[in-house]
């Protein structure tokens, strides 16, 4: 029995080292290179396009105030209404306030009296003083004038220079006293600050007014718009795309067949936190008076980039769940560099990222040709 099973075990035993040498050379034939990959390539374009954007904008005046009485009192008289045309220093509205005229012919009666005061006090002071240095020249004669009597028209002399000195503290304090009580007066008269138009009238003649009164409307409120300000959010994006010299033009709702220009006059050069924008103002002749102060405008906004920089086809970008990329084609291998996407222009758009002009880059992207896979690239 044993001679028999010594002769089957290496048959079994090569039978078996058969069958694997089998399964795994048919292994081996089922896993593939991957293909090189047939693609068109383009290259990498620098370009410095200039182009218009449509933003909101508002037009507000040149300048706009409110005006507030400065002391309290009644409204005498009212010269002017909405809608009247003012010039500058041109009276609105005049106030009563007794008290005020009171305290004025008061701080002036004061400062007289001590006018007059002060002038006694010199007048006694150059006395003493003569007094002094007639006894002074006296006393040069041995026994003419005793050390006493001079040392009296001294101290005379001395305390009345002290007196003036006082005086004219108090007579400048005064003199301020009534310079302050004047200009109130002054400020019962309402006057236009310069020329524009009034668009808001809060009173009428016998109105108690003044300072006081935190939730008090104004009195009037003027506004200048033979110039007005255009103002417009630039987004962020173009927040550097703005040319320092460029001109905008823009419409309005109540004429949209007309369109309006304007020149970039300033800009904040800074972005507001509440909506990531810079403020920037154009300015706009007025005179016809076309325009009013608060209508909203839709601007076309001139932007260009500071720089050249670096355009793609559209189709040559691909954005996916991993990161977006483009693929270049490096010694017939895909390579996938990731980038970031900019303006779009037609057909192109602009990237930022690892790559430079005159690159190839593949035509059309897509994430099936993997990257370091072998491509054969022909240019269009």
């Amino acid at each position: 029995m044993k001679p028999l099973l010594n002769l089957v075990w290496p048959v079994v035993a090569a039978a078996g080292m058969a069958a694997c040498s089998s399964a795994s050379s048919e292994e081996k034939k089922t896993v593939k290179e991957p293909e090189t990959q047939q693609v068109t390539t383009t290259e990498v374009q620098t370009m410095r396009p200039s182009r218009q954007i449509v933003l909101p904008g508002e037009l507000k005046p040149w300048n706009r105030v409110s005006l507030y009485a400065k002391v309290k009192g009644f409204i005498r008289d009212v010269r002017v209404d909405r809608g009247s045309v003012v010039r500058k220093g041109q009276v609105l509205a005049v106030l009563d306030a007794p008290e005020v005229l009171s305290e004025l012919s008061q701080a002036e009666a004061q400062l007289q009296a001590q006018e007059a005061a002060i002038n006694e006090q010199k007048a006694r002071f150059r006395a003493s003083r003569l007094t002094y240095n007639r006894l002074l020249q006296t006393s040069k004669v041995e026994g003419a004038v005793s050390l006493h009597e001079l040392d009296q028209a001294e101290a005379r002399m001395l305390a009345d220079s002290a007196t003036v000195a006082a005086a004219t503290g108090t007579i400048q304090a005064s003199r301020s006293n009534y310079q302050t009580k004047k200009e109130l007066r002054q400020y019962l008269t309402i006057t236009a600050p310069f020329d524009g138009i009034i668009t808001e009238r809060n009173v009428s003649a016998g109105a108690l007014v003044g300072a006081g009164d935190s939730n008090a409307k104004p009195l009037f409120v003027l506004e200048d718009s033979r110039t007005l300000r255009l103002t417009v959010a630039v987004p962020e994006t173009f927040a550097n795309q703005l040319p320092g010299k460029s001109t905008v033009s823009f419409s309005v709702t109540a004429m949209p067949e007309q369109q309006f220009n304007a020149k970039l006059a300033r800009s904040a050069q800074s972005l507001v936190e509440a909506n990531r924008a810079m403020m920037a103002e154009f300015d706009v002749d007025n005179k016809a008076n076309l325009l009013k102060p608060g209508m909203y405008a839709e601007v076309r906004l001139p932007v260009e980039r500071t720089a050249a920089t670096l355009f793609v086809p559209k189709t040559a970008v691909v954005s996916s769940s991993e990161k977006t990329f483009v693929i270049r084609v490096n010694n017939n291998k895909a390579e996938w560099v990731t980038v970031e996407k900019g303006n779009t222009l037609d057909s192109l758009v602009e990237v930022f990222g690892g790559l430079r002009a005159g690159e190839p880059i593949v035509r059309i992207a897509s994430e099936e040709i993997r990257d370091g896979q072998a491509v054969n690239a022909s240019q269009k």
